[in-house]
């Protein structure tokens, strides 16, 4: 039976393929389908061979072009770092530039030479007792002690000590400090003392029918033969009536002292054939080491009151040291 069927099926086939062959020679219609049938099957296999070539070929562009461009983007990260310091470096030459372009241009006296200098450090070392800076020039290059200092806005202070490359500087602010200055209206003439650091200076010795304001300016005067005369070095921020017949004056330095980077040293012409300036660092009476104390004054805010009473103090301190003195002698003429 099942041999019989399949001898059945096999006639069936064969009769087919003669009739589809014979058909096909006759029409052509079987080559054209098998052709379009083979066309489309090739044209599928290429197409999914090329969609994944072309996937994994984009997938591999995107991946190189992606670790390109991060490198690309480091370099030009590195590139706008490397701009940017370019730039903060331009805008303090810039700044520097300006600032020295204003040092150029101050002309207090012609025959006082000026001589650009750059502050290294702030009150260093041993000179942490003043209110000092460090200076990039020494006696080697102009930086002589007594030699005044000023920058774009007035006065600064003077070279307090001078080594051969780098020298001190003693500012206004100090205690030490001592400039003999006039007023620019009234040509009120006083003596300007420092008071420490951010602290108001000190216009001492005007008598109290002396005419001065505020807001006037003070100037140098060129009386105590170490500055030039007409460097602005403050502003009268108060006035009011001390002791003694004394007015008392507060000015307020025109210099910004925390701020200053440059500044420039007066060289004076005539310092060969003038006599010696005043000097320096003048210290205060009760800054002066004394084996008799003398009696220092304090008012209810912590401050010294220089001028209360001082000649008393200094006229004890005499009578005491005269009295030890003959007690003394009296002491040895016994004992002989």
């Amino acid at each position: 039976m099942n041999a019989r069927r399949l001898i059945v099926v096999t006639v069936l086939f064969f009769l087919i393929f003669l009739g589809v062959y014979t058909w096909n020679e006759r029409t052509g219609k079987m080559d054209t389908i098998s052709t379009n049938v083979g066309i489309e099957v090739t044209g599928f296999v290429l197409r999914s061979v090329m969609f994944v070539q072309t996937s994994v070929s984009d997938f591999l562009d995107n991946y190189i072009n992606l670790v390109n461009a991060q490198d690309e983007n480091i370099a030009l990260k590195k590139e706008v770092n490397s701009l940017k310091r370019e730039l903060a470096d331009l805008k303090e030459d810039l700044a520097e530039l300006n600032r020295l372009r204003k040092l150029i241009n101050i002309e207090y006296r012609p025959d006082w030479k000026t001589i650009g200098v750059r502050i290294l450090a702030w009150r260093l070392g041993a000179n942490d007792f003043f209110d000092s800076f460090l200076l990039s020039k020494g006696f080697f290059s102009g930086a002589k002690v007594g030699t005044p200092i000023i920058d774009a806005k007035g006065l600064v202070g003077r070279v307090l000590k001078a080594g051969p490359y780098t020298s001190v500087a003693l500012l206004l602010t100090d205690s030490g400090s001592s400039v003999a200055v006039i007023s620019e209206k009234g040509r009120v003439s006083g003596i300007l003392q420092g008071n420490g650091h951010n602290k108001l200076l000190s216009m001492r010795f005007v008598k109290q029918n002396e005419k001065i304001s505020i807001g006037e300016l003070v100037l140098t005067s060129g009386l105590d033969l170490s500055f030039p005369k007409g460097i602005p070095v403050g502003k009268v921020v108060n006035v009011k009536y001390g002791k003694n017949s004394m007015l008392d004056i507060q000015v307020e330095p025109l210099v910004v002292f925390d701020k200053l980077e440059e500044v420039l040293l007066l060289q004076n012409p005539f310092e060969h054939i003038l006599p010696e300036g005043s000097p320096v660092y003048s210290p205060r009476p009760y800054q002066i080491f004394s084996p008799t104390p003398i009696e220092v004054f304090v008012d209810e805010d912590g401050k010294i009151e220089d001028n209360k009473d001082i000649e008393k103090a200094y006229k004890d301190q005499s009578e005491n040291s005269e009295q030890k003195n003959t007690v003394s002698t009296d002491n040895q003429a016994t004992g002989a």
